[in-house]
């Protein structure tokens, strides 16, 4: 699936599957995740949003199944929470609405 690059400080890329209603995102620290069975609609929204870590927090991860996907900086698995949360560590509090 080809990602696209997306203006993010917690997110570098993300690609939608209509066909398969998989979504692939890669996080600035080079992890990516697919999540399965995620609608058109929430992808349409997430390419919109202005935050686009806070909507994967919010909308996205725990409500449809993750896998891990080897990425840019393939690393030992971390859990999803572990990667947003140190995507989110690294904004400042003036880069959260």
């Amino acid at each position: 699936m080809q990602r696209l690059p997306v203006d993010s400080r917690a997110l570098a890329s993300v690609g939608y599957d209509a066909a398969t209603a998989e979504l692939e995102i890669e996080f600035r620290s080079g992890r990516v995740y697919c999540y399965v069975g995620v609608p058109q609609s929430v992808y349409d929204w997430l390419m919109r949003t202005r935050n686009k870590g806070i909507f994967v927090t919010r909308q996205i991860a725990g409500r449809y199944p993750e896998r891990s996907l080897p990425g840019a900086g393939a690393q030992p698995v971390e859990s999803l929470e572990t990667s947003l949360l140190a995507s989110l560590a690294a904004l400042t509090p003036t880069d959260v609405p």
